[in-house]
């Protein structure tokens, strides 16, 4: 009997807080980039200048674009080559529900400078980047949108001058990313928006005559729907451009890899090559630094199955910058993202899946020409685990279970594991059956 994996319950994971935070990866000069304070009179300095200055009820916010657990970013906004705290935080029963704050320090103490009202009821997205050209870092934040029924976020680029904010650009977006991809040394800003009823837009942005100006603009194609994902860089050995992951007409999805020459926005190649099932985003899956176009492959016995039961092989191509695309990586994906692995390339045509295996209990990677194991996964409890885990290779642990991987070949794991979950004293257990 199949066992739902909506009804397990997912592992808490406890991440430290940390206080140091680094900035924008954009940013290439150090000096306009600084740390958190190291020492910690100065941390509790800032942090309870920060808690004094909160209005009552308030409370502190971070962007969900954030990879850290602090709610303070550092930058060197004015370019005086001294870090500037920047903190939002919530006011909920406010007219105006989000606000910023800008702090300085004379190098003894932290003085509120500046404070904000910003938009929308959610803080989507913060990033510090020298767009203006002036070198100094800018603020950009984007706000989530107080009408549910809208298919964009609010876009705000603030700077800030004389211990003032100012906002100098509004764009809506859903999605945006900053990068140079013209190779001038200077960044551009695109920003993909929605229209209901119409084709996404992505525009490209720069900074022109003392203002960001639209200098390229292109409609995507009548059967794309939604822009689910967006990345820049790489997209071949020798070329920088774009890659949108798009909804395409009803159930399936495919890649636009854009590039952008004299204002003009053109495909690299025919998104009709990276047509797939399955929503999954684009990303540089084998760390060289060129982003992979990625598609879901039905192994091997599995086509008669409805698609929400087949157990999919994920294909990530290279393109060479002229028409071809490579196979650089074969991944199998657990549908729920609880684990995944690489593939070896010695299986590559000829490896398959069992079809008398449940994605939710054990899954049998076959030689589908001699029927050959290559490799075993398996959910056990946390208790059957102790027994296994000589044999069995850890994978995975999920709600009250343990998932783990046997294999003739040794195979590249997912990364970041989730903890295992600690196994109950027998007093423990015993009081959990007196209780039922």
């Amino acid at each position: 009997m199949r066992r739902s994996w909506f009804k397990r319950s997912g592992i808490c994971l406890l991440l430290a807080c940390t206080f140091i935070i680094n900035g924008c990866e954009v940013v290439q000069d150090p000096k306009l980039l600084m740390s958190v304070p190291k020492l910690p009179e100065e941390q509790a300095n800032l942090m309870s200048i920060i808690n004094a200055q909160l209005p009552e009820g308030a409370e502190k916010v971070r962007p969900n674009n954030s990879s850290d657990g602090s709610a303070v970013r550092m930058a060197d906004l004015d370019g005086d080559g001294k870090a500037e705290a920047i903190v939002f935080y919530e006011v909920p029963d406010s007219e105006v529900r989000l606000h910023g704050m800008i702090l300085k320090s004379d190098g003894k103490e932290w003085t509120k400078v500046a404070d904000f009202e910003g938009g929308g009821v959610s803080l989507d997205y913060v990033e510090t980047v020298d767009l203006t050209r002036d070198n100094r870092l800018d603020l950009l934040v984007g706000y989530g949108s107080q009408d549910q029924d809208s298919l964009n976020k609010g876009m705000v680029v603030y700077s800030f001058v004389n211990n003032r904010i100012e906002k100098i650009f509004e764009q809506p977006y859903s999605q945006i990313v900053i990068n140079d991809l013209d190779g001038d040394s200077k960044k551009e800003l695109y920003i993909v928006s929605q229209h209901k009823g119409k084709p996404p837009v992505l525009s490209q942005y720069q900074y022109i005559d003392q203002k960001l100006t639209k200098t390229a603009e292109i409609q995507m194609d009548v059967q794309v729907n939604l822009v689910y994902n967006m990345v820049s860089g790489l997209i071949s050995k020798d070329k920088r451009g774009l890659v949108l992951d798009t909804v395409t007409g009803s159930n399936y999805y495919m890649s636009v890899a854009l590039l952008c020459e004299d204002g003009q926005f053109y495909e690299a190649f025919p998104k009709e090559k990276t047509i797939r099932s399955q929503s999954y985003p684009s990303t540089d899956v084998n760390n060289d630094g060129i982003i992979e176009f990625v598609k879901n492959e039905t192994p091997q016995g599995w086509d008669i199955f409805r698609e929400y039961e087949i157990p999919y092989f994920l294909d990530y191509y290279q393109w060479d910058g002229k028409e071809k695309l490579t196979l650089v990586q074969k991944q199998y994906r657990d549908y729920a993202d609880r684990f995944h692995f690489a593939i070896p390339t010695s299986w590559y045509g000829r490896v398959s899946i069992d079809t008398k295996s449940d994605r939710d209990e054990y899954l049998r990677f076959i030689d589908y020409q001699t029927n050959e194991t290559l490799a075993e996964v398996k959910f056990f409890s946390v208790e059957n685990w102790e027994r296994y885990k000589n044999k069995w290779t850890y994978l995975a642990a999920y709600g009250d279970e343990v998932i783990g991987i046997l294999s003739k070949e040794q195979l590249k794991l997912n990364d970041g594991s989730l903890k295992l979950p600690e196994l109950e004293h027998e007093g423990e257990q015993q009081e959990k059956k007196s209780t039922k």
